[in-house]
Formats: structure tokens, C-alpha cells, sequence
């Protein structure tokens, strides 16, 4: 930012310099050129607080969001990986869950163990990138059947 307000002071000292006449139509357009290029230059800055204000404010609200996901999905601190239920697909108890890595955005995508054995077709997409990380296709119920 500074470099270019340096650049539009440095544009006003030689149009000054000049000794322009601000009576003819040349001297009118180059004065004008250069308030503008002024206010342009005050309004990128104003931009560029707020940018920096709404990077702050986002980042504070990722980090709630991610203590509210370890809250709410218990994640524990320290744990190598989040895939405790996916060796034990068999189990369908109540309230079992899956958890599998994405392989694109290696997000943790959590879903019912229900799902492993449901008769219909499901794709379990992950919520960050939309990338399919499980297809139940049917296929394993009919071989074991």
C-alpha cells in the first residue's frame, strides 16, 4: 500500500512541479487523474483492513468450529486415526459409527455402521469435498448370502 501512495505523492509533486496550469483542459484532466488515483488509493487500503479484519475474524471461527466438531463427535487428543469402527463392520449396534479418511482432502467422514449392510445403493460423500469415500453398492450382502 505504501508503494503506491508513494507512487501517487510522486505523480502530485511533478504535476506540481510542472507548474500546470489547472485553467487549461490538460491541466484539469491531469489534476483529476491524480485525485482519483488518490481516493482509489485510500479506498484499496480501507479493503485491505477489512480484508485482514474478516481473515481474523474467520480464523477464530474455524477454531470454534473445530473445538465444537471434537466436542460434538468426541474425538480424543492424541489418537492416531479416527478408523476404530471400520474394523469392526460387522458390529451394528445402535449408534456404532464408520469413520474413514477422504482420500482427496483427508478430511475424517463419519456415517452410521447401519449403512455397511442396507439392502439400497448409498454413496457416502465426504462433507468438505464431495468426493464418494464409500459405495454400498450390495455387492458384499449378495456373496455372503
Amino acid at each position: 500500500m505504501s508503494d503506491l501512495k508513494a507512487k501517487i505523492a510522486y505523480l502530485q509533486g511533478l504535476a506540481e512541479g510542472l507548474d500546470l496550469d489547472k485553467g487549461t483542459k490538460e491541466g484539469k484532466i491531469i489534476s483529476a487523474i491524480i485525485d482519483v488515483l488518490e481516493e482509489m488509493s485510500i479506498a484499496v487500503d480501507e479493503m485491505a483492513q477489512y480484508q485482514e479484519e474478516l481473515e481474523k475474524y474467520i480464523e477464530a471461527v474455524d477454531e470454534d468450529l473445530g473445538d465444537l466438531e471434537d466436542e460434538v463427535y468426541g474425538y480424543e487428543e492424541g489418537c492416531c486415526c479416527h478408523d476404530h469402527d471400520e474394523d469392526n463392520e460387522d458390529d451394528e449396534e445402535e449408534g456404532s459409527f464408520v469413520e474413514i479418511e477422504c482420500p482427496k482432502c483427508h478430511d475424517i467422514v463419519r456415517f452410521e455402521a447401519g449403512i455397511l449392510a442396507d439392502d439400497d445403493v448409498i454413496e457416502v460423500t465426504c462433507p468438505n469435498c464431495d468426493e464418494v469415500v464409500y459405495v454400498n453398492d450390495g455387492e458384499e450382502q449378495k456373496d455372503e448370502e
